[in-house]
């Protein structure tokens, strides 16, 4: 059986550094000064029809959190912040991977 919690966990780590790097949080977890309620271009696209604002973003962000550091939430949130989690770290990792690769040509 799936321990999504755990996953969470993991995936939550992994998606801060992303966004971290991408400008959109700072170091401390919290979403940078400059991001306001948009994000930038290149986070929008890669985005695009997951989270709609930094804001469901911060939300999605503050489940994951509360999985990883034992916090109650019913089956069916923590269910839904599973399938999204993964849907948008896959979303910017492609596009990271994706920047990467424009960068080397």
């Amino acid at each position: 059986m799936i321990d999504r919690r755990a996953e969470l966990g993991l995936w939550v780590g992994r998606l801060e550094t992303i966004l971290i790097s991408l400008g959109v949080l700072r170091e401390d977890g919290e979403l940078a000064i400059q991001v306001g309620s948009q994000f930038p271009k290149d986070v929008e696209d890669a985005l695009d029809g997951f989270i709609e604002n930094p804001i469901e973003l911060m939300g999605l962000l503050k489940i994951c959190r509360d999985a990883r550091d034992g916090r109650p939430l019913s089956p069916a949130v923590l269910m839904a912040a599973h399938l999204m989690t993964r849907e948008v770290l896959q979303a910017l990792q492609d596009s990271e991977l994706a920047g990467t690769s424009d960068t080397r040509a």
